[in-house]
């Protein structure tokens, strides 16, 4: 499983992995001294906005690693034992990335080592379950007590994340903030709402989950159309766009950022 995932993780310049994600998983299968694919890697789809996955294909195996309800939706076997398995992770606080392969016929892997577009339709059914990998993103011990004591200066706090509901929640309660179920909202859930409705979601929602970077700025600017000031924190490039868009915008430098 860890060397099916590394694959599709290493970088295609040869370097070390663009994600802080990939990085860990590439360095637990060298740990367990797995091969991790990459020499022998004919193509790839690296995870982006709009594609909850992650693909490579060496040879005539596909395999893909990517969020969990994306994945069981191409899957093929039995995985009723997926949602009650991703659920626990998550409430440890793990992010829960899902592993799958799929072996194609000569014709198809020739075809999708010349274009990605018919790689990425393979990748959308016919996947086998391998597993589930579940890692921990713990916070820092200064950031323990920072949100509470926030939120009793006056300074609303949203955390806002592309991890699994369950994940967030965890992880929130971990950093001090107390949130309950109706206080939690999904990326699917948010664009199903008038944009009035997005107003009311910022004011009472604490947790919004599975969000894109789209998404990241689209709560931004319904914070700040609201009429409040809105200051976003974030380390990653999905969190780019937001920073920009918020009145005040902090990007955390930090290793792998």
């Amino acid at each position: 499983m860890l060397s099916f995932a590394a694959r599709t993780g290493v970088s295609d310049n040869g370097g070390p992995p663009d994600h802080a994600t990939d990085a860990a998983i590439v360095s637990a299968a060298l740990a367990d001294s797995l091969d991790d694919g990459g020499s022998t890697r004919t193509a790839h789809l690296p995870f982006r906005s709009g594609r909850a996955y992650a693909a490579a294909l060496a040879g005539n195996h596909l395999a893909v690693k990517g969020a969990p309800e994306v994945l069981s939706a191409a899957y093929t076997d039995d995985h009723q034992w997926l949602p009650d398995q991703v659920a626990r992770m998550a409430e440890d606080g793990l992010r829960v990335i899902a592993v799958g392969d799929r072996v194609l016929t000569d014709e198809d892997a020739v075809a999708a080592a010349d274009s990605p577009d018919v790689l990425q339709a393979l990748c959308e059914s016919g996947i086998r379950p391998v597993g589930l990998i579940g890692l921990s993103d713990t916070p820092r011990p200064e950031a323990l007590g920072l949100l509470p004591a926030l939120r009793e200066q006056g300074i609303g706090v949203r955390l806002i994340t592309g991890d699994h509901p369950v994940t967030a929640v965890a992880i929130a309660t971990e950093l001090g903030l107390e949130v309950t179920a109706d206080q939690v909202i999904n990326g699917t859930e948010w664009d199903s709402l008038s944009l009035e409705e997005q107003e009311h979601a910022v004011r009472n929602r604490l947790v919004f989950a599975r969000m894109t970077p789209e998404h990241k700025v689209q709560v931004v600017q319904t914070i700040e159309r609201s009429g409040l000031v809105c200051a976003m924190v974030g380390d990653g490039a999905n969190d780019a766009a937001a920073i920009r868009a918020a009145s005040v915008g902090v990007g955390v430098a930090s290793h792998g950022s």
